[in-house]
């Protein structure tokens, strides 16, 4: 039997077994329907590839920082010989059978790609030990779980200062979600960045993640007195919205040449994950995976800032191309020296500087940042287990 009938075969079987879930197997192969010539069945051994599955806590045709996910899941496959698939808008709630389900059909290795699955995998991968696990979240490897993480908060610092110079009111809102990663430190970076314009600079953020909240986040931010918003969301409405309204912003996702329709945008930043997927696809090739811990940031290309784009003032680049030199270098200490929270203690004295673990778990916000009450409504209407497995 080749390859792609006993995948598809796979598949049917666990449809069989979720009932109404319904299955799809998108991969080359996959076109089989049983019509035309069958083809021959050889004595040779099949030899079988690894199965990597996703898991995404967003929409994969969302628009958003998921979409840009599978993106670059697509891209590194296209050069490697494993077969992917994913399940994607899985809640907290639903992870482990998410994760069940990506067992039950055949996949070694699972990628939790969304650091709301941080805690979540902590007990699941002890309950799954054949499994090798990818957390994107975690910093802290265990025995079956790659720990992945980021610094956004680099681009933070940089957009804040981008942000700050072209703001009129010296006042620069943030829409975030508390399911990106480290929201706190990356408000407080934006914060920190823009008082390199401007020493009394101040940040409104508000938390938002549906796209009606995230609307009321920045009407909000706006009658507060911000001409300037940061995107730090899943969902691209933040970018759409600001766009429509005429608000100059700043967005979360690699726009490309798309960033020509969007006149109010003044740059954006991104994560660019494929080279590291590519790289866990080589060693599980090679069987060579080890559960080890990797840090994305600017200095190694994980994350990314785009030029000025023309909204922005004059001058705008040359700012961005002197910071972020630096912080790329690790010459930009975003995080040392003298550090206050909002209520204008002292936390961190001129002498010191943030551990990576204090920044992971900042919990308070620097001077200079208001925080407003969350948008983001209870979500109620969850269906468990209403998988779809993709390609």
């Amino acid at each position: 039997m080749t390859k792609g009938f006993k995948r598809l075969a796979a598949l049917l079987a666990v449809c069989t077994a979720l009932g109404a879930a319904g299955c799809k197997d998108n991969a080359e192969s996959g076109a089989a329907t049983g019509e035309g010539t069958a083809e021959a069945v050889t004595s040779e051994p099949v030899e079988e590839t690894a199965k990597v599955g996703y898991i995404f806590n967003g929409r994969a045709d969302g628009g958003g920082t998921t979409e840009e996910l599978n993106s670059q899941r697509l891209k590194a496959v296209s050069h490697s010989d494993l077969f992917t698939e994913y399940i994607d808008n899985v809640t907290i709630s639903d992870f482990e059978a998410a994760v069940k389900t990506l067992a039950e059909d055949g996949c070694t290795y699972i990628v939790a790609a969304s650091p709301v699955y941080t805690h979540a995998i902590t007990s699941v991968a002890g309950k799954y030990m054949n499994i090798n696990f990818v957390s994107m979240g975690s910093h802290v490897s265990t025995a079956n779980v790659y720990a992945y993480t980021e610094t956004p908060y680099q681009a933070g610092y940089v957009a804040g200062l981008a942000a700050a110079f072209n703001s009129e009111n010296e006042k620069v809102g943030v829409v975030a979600d508390i399911g990106q990663f480290y929201c706190t430190p990356f408000i407080n970076a934006v914060t920190l960045g823009a008082q390199l314009v401007y020493e009394n600079a101040s940040v409104v953020a508000a938390t938002a993640d549906a796209d009606d909240e995230i609307r009321e986040a920045v009407d909000a931010l706006v009658s507060e007195g911000c001409d300037v918003i940061i995107s730090y969301t899943e969902s691209p409405e933040t970018a759409e919205y600001c766009n429509r309204k005429g608000i100059k912003f700043v967005g979360n996702i690699n726009y490309g040449a798309d960033a020509a329709n969007y006149e109010n945008m003044l740059m954006y930043y991104y994560s660019s994950r494929d080279s590291f997927f590519l790289s866990q696809f080589k060693q599980i090739t090679l069987d060579t995976w080890l559960a080890e811990e990797y840090l994305g940031s600017m200095g190694n290309g994980i994350i990314n800032l785009s030029d000025a784009l023309p909204a922005s003032k004059d001058g705008t680049q040359e700012l961005i191309n002197a910071l972020a030199a630096k912080v790329s270098g690790g010459q930009a200490y975003i995080f040392s020296g003298e550090l206050k929270d909002n209520s204008g203690s002292i936390k961190y004295t001129q002498y010191d500087s943030m551990t990576a673990n204090e920044i992971y778990n900042m919990d308070w916000y620097v001077y200079g940042t208001k925080v407003l009450e969350t948008f983001r409504k209870p979500k109620t209407d969850l269906e468990i287990n209403s998988f779809e497995i993709k390609e």
